[in-house]
């Protein structure tokens, strides 16, 4: 899709806006970037302002000046009217990927219309798709979850592998990463990273029923991260926050995974709480990075493994220092 000049100037408007929160027709920066007159760069931004009430013009002495009122604000209102949402992405990564950090939860809810089946946002949409290999990828893929279609899928983590028909299901963004969900060949969801899918290819296979997708449409409702494993049973983890990290835990706090679950505070300023978990690498990669902060109280099993890792982790610093 082809983008007009008004949405090109809204991007670069934009991230003018997140610099200096206001642009006058006389910005030498733009008018150099848009190689345009100032009559241009008001007819831009004068466009722009009738299209989106979250720009006003206000008046400094005898200079005409325009003010973007809410970043957030402004994003949502173009969601909404966009036809083509992944384009949206890429063309802000292609200005400045600093742009999509302003966007807040709320807004990232307000999907476009066209493609609001397609994806799924764990995070904010800061991968990398630059490349026309990585464009015409994500083209192919939205193509295929929208007619419900099976793909090859050419994928490089340690070796080659060819995974064959493969049921399409949504683009997710999650913990800064894209990938594909799929349903392979003997019905387990998986998530296949984007950055490691070398090429798509067509199936043998052409189309699937879309009631095949329910159960794992409601899955992905609740999925905690990419280690969340489809069709087990979530076991709970009860782990303690010490005193100099408790207020992090704290009740009320923003929670660092969906399944945390604030249980008490303790007297000595300690927190409790619970992560559920349906393998060990779900969750035991997020107790790590607390080190040594966090403590699994239960199950014993999983505090045990954790032990195990940290040992055998010790043991090679140890070796290491030696060489």
């Amino acid at each position: 899709m082809a983008l007009n000049k008004k949405t090109k100037a809204l991007f670069k408007l934009m991230e003018r806006f997140l610099i200096q929160k206001e642009i006058s027709n006389d910005d030498a920066y733009l008018l150099d970037e848009f190689g345009c007159s100032s009559k241009t760069l008001e007819r831009y931004l004068q466009e722009i302002e009738s299209s989106y009430d979250h720009i006003m013009t206000i008046k400094k002495g005898h200079k005409k000046v325009w003010k973007l009122v809410s970043v957030s604000d402004i994003f949502e209102a173009f969601i909404k009217n966009s036809e083509d949402l992944s384009q949206l992405f890429l063309m802000a990564q292609e200005f400045d990927p600093e742009i999509l950090k302003e966007l807040e939860k709320g807004t990232l809810s307000n999907i476009a219309k066209n493609d609001e089946n397609l994806f799924v946002f764990k995070n904010s949409i800061m991968e990398e798709l630059k490349s026309k290999s990585r464009k015409q990828m994500f083209k192919n893929l939205k193509t295929a979850i929208k007619n419900h279609e099976y793909r090859d899928i050419v994928y490089h983590y340690e070796r080659e592998r060819v995974y064959k028909n493969e049921k399409c299901l949504k683009l997710m963004f999650m913990e800064n990463n894209w990938y594909l969900v799929v349903v392979d060949g003997k019905g387990i969801l998986r998530f296949r990273r984007l950055s490691f899918i070398s090429e798509i290819k067509y199936s043998q296979k052409n189309s699937f029923k879309t009631n095949e997708l329910k159960p794992y449409l409601a899955f992905l409702k609740t999925v905690q991260n990419a280690m969340t494993l489809y069709g087990v049973e979530k076991k709970i983890a009860t782990i303690k926050a010490s005193p100099a990290i408790a207020k992090y835990f704290d009740e009320g706090m923003k929670k660092f995974l969906p399944s945390q679950t604030f249980q008490s505070k303790e007297a000595d300023g300690s927190v409790i709480f619970t992560l559920e978990y349906t393998q060990e690498l779900e969750i035991l990669p997020f107790i790590q990075k607390w080190l040594p902060a966090l403590v699994i109280m239960e199950p014993q099993a999983l505090k045990e493994a954790y032990r195990q890792k940290l040992l055998s982790a010790l043991s090679e610093h140890e070796e290491s220092s030696l060489l």
